[in-house]
């Protein structure tokens, strides 16, 4: 009797292991990733199917249940207008599970955790005010655009998802060896051809997929309202004014400064960069028409100059030669204690009334125009005409420029 229950038990146990070859369902997630039917017999799939279905039991398929309201609409929408299967949302919940500042011990970054070299090379910027890896928006379209280039490269998509996680040199030099494409070559453990983290990384992704298409799981974990329906992006772009703040945004839309920093996790002091005329910010879209309403730009206190930075100069300098404390030129560039300035950065000074009256001179470089000396000091071109008759489009090196009165 003991060795009956026993037999009972583990056919029971392998069959809760192993997918139904018949469903078509599961067997349509394969084909939109370029896998054969076949790959549903592979025993590790099915170690790593019954692991996430574990997981995401207990903890969802993101990393907070308010991540997922706020972004997996997004990713859904911005996924359905490209040539990506609607199955790739699951790269970025494999990379990051959504954590919106998730960042590897390799230093990889954002929600399709790009590395810096990868991210800038796909237009990306890394300064000290954003990081735009953690832009929901921008870094998605930059990963549907590396994946769409990666499909070119290989023919399939499955091979596209290997090359995201390990490079396309690493792959291409793993089918060259093993002599083949097919998946359950490239993934054979024994063989080694790719390694094991991309091994393991195209499963988790299609046992990820393949769960999704369980609509009574998704009930039981609540998200069958997020994932499966491709949804108008519910996220809108609003473009702001440099140095504007988060916090202010988030009072003029009446919603907690967290949520809405939740939309704007690229912005690492909370504001819009300075030294650029506008720049976007993202808010929800049900919030637009408030935003519209009530927002306006903060209005500009007293008068500023623009000063380039030689390389001997520090906060301490400006601040003497200005007659500005220090603090009010740091909060003015949006800097910390510790910053320090760069060679040839535009500092903004904020200065008081008296001092632009008197007469201000600019020296000319021998890279500078008309144009850009008019933008340093916050001037239109006629106003420097104005002050300057004599003057030419194309300034020269040591000219004097008067800039004030």
């Amino acid at each position: 009797m003991r060795w009956f229950l026993l037999v009972v038990f583990f056919t029971f146990n392998a069959s809760s292991l192993t997918f139904s070859p018949n469903d078509e369902k599961k067997i349509a997630v394969l084909k939109h990733f370029d896998i054969p039917p076949s790959f549903l017999n592979d025993p590790y799939l099915n170690d790593i199917y019954v692991e996430k279905k574990r997981d995401c039991t207990l903890n969802g398929f993101a990393n907070s249940y308010e991540n997922a309201d706020a972004l997996i609409p997004m990713l859904s929408s911005l996924i359905s207008q490209s040539d990506l299967p609607s199955e790739f949302l699951f790269i970025a919940l494999a990379e990051s599970g959504l954590d919106t500042l998730s960042t590897s011990s390799q230093g990889a970054s954002g929600i399709w955790q790009f590395m810096a070299g990868t991210g800038k090379l796909h237009g990306l910027k890394i300064t000290p005010y954003v990081d735009e890896r953690r832009d929901h928006l921008k870094s998605t379209r930059a990963a549907i655009t590396y994946l769409s280039q990666l499909h070119r490269q290989f023919g399939k998509w499955y091979l596209a998802i290997i090359a995201y996680n390990c490079g396309d040199g690493r792959l291409s030099k793993a089918i060259r060896k093993a002599g083949s494409d097919d998946l359950s070559v490239l993934a054979n453990p024994a063989k080694a051809y790719i390694p094991p983290e991309s091994r393991r990384y195209i499963r988790k992704i299609v046992a990820l997929a393949l769960l999704a298409s369980d609509k009574v799981f998704l009930e039981q974990i609540q998200y069958d309202h997020l994932i499966g329906v491709a949804s108008e992006n519910p996220i809108a772009t609003v473009y702001l004014p440099e140095g504007e703040d988060i916090s202010r945004i988030a009072a003029v839309l009446k919603m907690p400064k967290k949520k809405l920093m939740l939309l704007n996790t690229h912005l690492k002091r909370g504001v819009t960069p300075p030294s650029q005329n506008t720049y976007p910010v993202y808010i929800p879209e049900a919030k637009l028409e408030l935003f519209r309403e009530k927002y306006r730009p903060k209005t500009l206190k007293g008068y500023f100059i623009m000063h380039k930075t030689a390389s001997e100069e520090n906060i301490e300098a400006l601040s003497k030669h200005y007659n500005v404390t220090t603090g009010a030129i740091m909060n003015e560039n949006m800097m910390r204690e510790n910053d320090g300035l760069s060679l040839n950065r535009n500092a903004k000074i904020p200065i008081n009334q008296p001092f632009i009256k008197g007469t201000m001179l600019h020296t000319a470089k021998s890279d500078e125009t008309l144009f850009s000396v008019a933008k340093l000091y916050n001037l239109t071109i006629d106003q420097l005409r104005a002050k300057n008759p004599f003057i030419q489009s194309k300034v020269k090196e040591g000219e004097e420029i008067k800039v004030g009165d």
